[in-house]
């Protein structure tokens, strides 16, 4: 048992710190990479700071207590902003520090309490005992005692306001994907979902087991079983970061083109160029087509199109582009009924096999071909 202990504790630190190092060096200039390994790098110093601690090293942890808890306190609000780098331009992100200043906040009258009220007799004596049922008798010590209990309530309503974050974010920015791109998979946060139930729930399993440490010292090892976890989801998305993908939307100027008659693109003209580039080039088989490239072909901007996207078809680019793939697989298969999904994601310019589900739960007609329900051959 302690060694498995102690594996869990080394393990907790070593690797975000190898991932930190790695992305860190990796990053040049990618921001989303730059901010996820300094948030790795706050989970090794969380828990090395752990690993003192369990290790009962109080003298050594007494030194980084207060560093301790700024860091705690930045763990949800760091992948947090990891994730807005993906979804926000350099100059949005700047505001979205402001997450950070709670921790910091804490730390510093952490830091005064701690070090400016305790000797480090009192100092190692809190750290013995605090979880251990004691009723500390001085005011010193028991000030400490409600500054934890406040704490631990922040690290509550952090868990509960970033998982609501967390739950929203990848929904709204999945429409501004669907309006701009053919295909998603690469730069969609869905993954944020199924972290976020499972983080949140570890989170506030680990805060329970702090509070209340209903098996006394035995305790410890369950809590080092969730803590741990808390670390393996944090590796999970710094490895997750490394394939992540921003999309890059930028807004262009509303200009007009003319048609040869002289007049200008109105809906109607516009309906009819976008139509016809679609029917006789077939830009859809581009894996890579995105709204930029269509008002480049047709002379337009992207406002307009997608405006006369949604307002005439009543749905975004995504859906719009994905017709004419589910409409060319089901005149493919006529000739080949045989055909396995993974073939067609290819021929009908599909990114991948989920973006071709997608699309196919989306079209009743074509329900009725063969390979539509079958797997892959």
């Amino acid at each position: 048992m302690d060694h498995l202990k102690l594996t869990l504790l080394i393990s907790s630190f070593v690797i975000p710190l190898i991932l930190a190092v790695t992305l860190l060096v990796t990053a040049k200039k990618d921001l989303s990479r730059k901010v996820m390994g300094l948030a790795l790098l706050n989970a090794f110093f969380v828990f090395l700071a752990n690993y003192f601690y369990f290790q009962k090293l109080f003298p050594v942890y007494s030194a980084i207590h207060s560093l301790h808890i700024a860091t705690v306190l930045w763990i949800f609000p760091s992948v947090y902003l990891y994730v807005k780098t993906i979804v926000v331009n350099k100059e949005s992100f700047r505001r979205e520090l402001v997450h950070l200043v709670p921790g910091l906040v804490f730390g510093m009258i952490s830091a005064t309490l701690f070090y400016g009220f305790l000797d480090q007799g009192e100092r190692i004596y809190y750290l013995s005992n605090y979880r251990n049922g004691v009723h500390f008798s001085g005011f010193n010590l028991r000030m400490i005692t409600w500054f934890r209990s406040s704490d631990v309530l922040l690290i509550v309503a952090q868990v509960i306001f970033y998982s609501v974050k967390f739950f929203r974010l990848p929904v709204k920015y999945n429409e501004k994907l669907n309006q701009e791109y053919s295909n998603i998979d690469n730069f969609s946060l869905d993954w944020l979902k199924w972290f976020n139930m499972s983080f949140v729930l570890v989170g506030l399993l680990s805060i329970s087991f702090y509070i209340f440490n209903p098996f006394r010292q035995e305790n410890d090892f369950f809590l080092i079983i969730f803590l741990f976890t808390i670390s393996a989801f944090i590796w999970i998305v710094g490895i997750w970061s490394f394939k992540q993908e921003k999309a890059e939307i930028t807004e262009q100027p509303t200009t007009s083109v003319s048609i040869p008659n002289g007049n200008v693109f109105k809906d109607d003209a516009l309906e009819k160029r976008l139509l016809d580039y679609f029917e006789m080039e077939k830009p859809f088989l581009n894996p890579e087509l995105n709204l930029t490239i269509v008002c480049r072909e047709i002379g337009t901007n992207r406002s307009y199109l997608s405006s006369v996207i949604n307002n005439r078809f009543e749905m975004n680019f995504n859906a719009f582009v994905n017709q004419y793939r589910v409409q060319h697989i089901q005149e493919y298969l006529q000739e080949h009924p045989d055909t396995s999904r993974e073939n067609l994601v290819q021929i009908a310019g599909f990114g991948s096999i989920s973006s071709l589900k997608r699309a196919l739960g989306n079209s009743k007609s074509f329900s009725s071909y063969p390979a539509a329900k079958a797997g892959s051959k």
